[in-house]
């Protein structure tokens, strides 16, 4: 066992006994700590540092789910929002990932998706509803903390079983059963996805704008360039539950018949992200057309982007309405399906 990636020595003074350790780190953190030092065949690395942030995270997550559960403010009606069908369709995602993972052995992989990508899934939905003014849903934040807690409970059983306690429910956590995760909706996944991504882009661009702009839109595009159509219709050719072996080879022979090495290179480099999109989120990933209306979504998390972003005012021009007819070409060629761009002027 390493320790912060450096061999146990007692001359470097980083030789660590468990009772010590336990001592003082706390019995949950320790364990925490043991889960993220690694799955494979390599030497595990207890890192210190991160013994010591769980502990702050686990006190942190207690207070703000018990103080969440209480809060008499949020909503309850049967009306769920795009974000609280988010955060469930993110749960249930989760919820069968680290089942997958604790199910193989596979502790790092576990809390990763159990407790780390589960806090992520929580701030991006907790952030949407403070930035747009909405009080967060009763239903969606339950099914959240109950996952969360059983889910941690087999590393941090002392943590869930207090928190257990604090959300007035009977028996042991350890007891409780696993939670059950409704079939993941994909198009809500790359919906989700979708969000996150262009508010990152925007972040991006924001940070390069120009100064002087006085109107910012965001624009959006449903249809694909002809040769984008082309490379999906052949990749959807060659996918039968999968890509074969020799699947970018076959893509290096399919482009050679292209009249220049440009349009070569842009087929190569789509062909490869809708590879890996197809590999995240399924064939889906290949339609000609996207599954999901781009600007309700923007305009459903415009207060949220406008926040995220420090902008006043933002509006939404969909490329495909006569709206976008004044928006100049060397604009327009940065827009495609699935990828929103931010338009300073």
């Amino acid at each position: 066992v390493l320790v912060d990636a450096e061999k146990m020595s007692k001359s470097k003074g980083n030789f660590l006994m468990m009772n010590d350790t336990v001592n003082k780190f706390t019995a949950d953190a320790t364990r925490f700590a043991c889960a993220d030092a690694g799955d494979s065949i390599e030497d595990a690395n207890f890192s210190r540092d991160t013994a010591d942030t769980a502990i702050v995270s686990l006190v942190n997550e207690e207070t703000w789910i018990l103080e969440s559960l209480s809060d008499k403010g949020m909503r309850k009606d049967e009306n769920l929002n795009f974000m609280d069908m988010v955060i469930m369709n993110e749960t249930n995602r989760l919820i069968k990932n680290t089942t997958k993972s604790f199910s193989s052995m596979q502790f790092r992989d576990g809390l990763q998706q159990g407790w780390f990508e589960m806090l992520h899934a929580r701030n991006d939905y907790r952030s949407w509803c403070q930035d747009s003014n909405i009080p967060m849903h009763e239903k969606a934040i339950k099914k959240w903390c109950e996952a969360l807690c059983i889910m941690i409970c087999p590393i941090c059983p002392h943590w869930a079983e207090k928190l257990w306690k604090g959300m007035g429910k009977d028996g042991y956590a350890v007891k409780a059963p696993w939670p059950v995760a409704d079939d993941e909706d994909k198009i809500l996944t790359r919906q989700a996805k979708f969000l996150r991504d262009s508010l990152k882009f925007f972040r991006a661009q924001a940070g390069k704008a120009k100064k002087g702009w006085n109107q910012v839109s965001v624009l959006v595009i449903d249809s694909y360039p002809d040769w984008k159509v082309n490379t999906l219709k052949f990749m959807q050719e060659q996918y039968d539950d999968g890509f074969p072996a020799d699947f970018m080879k076959k893509l290096k022979s399919w482009t050679s018949g292209l009249p220049d090495k440009k349009l070569i290179k842009f087929t190569m480099q789509f062909a490869s992200f809708t590879k890996k999109e197809v590999e995240d989120v399924g064939p889906t990933a290949m339609d000609l057309s996207l599954p999901f209306d781009q600007k309700s979504i923007i305009d459903e998390s415009a207060n949220y982007i406008k926040s995220q972003l420090n902008l006043e005012q933002i509006d939404v021009i969909k490329l495909d309405d006569a709206g976008g007819a004044d928006v100049p070409d060397r604009i327009r060629d940065n827009v495609v399906p699935g990828k929103a761009y931010l338009w300073f002027r």
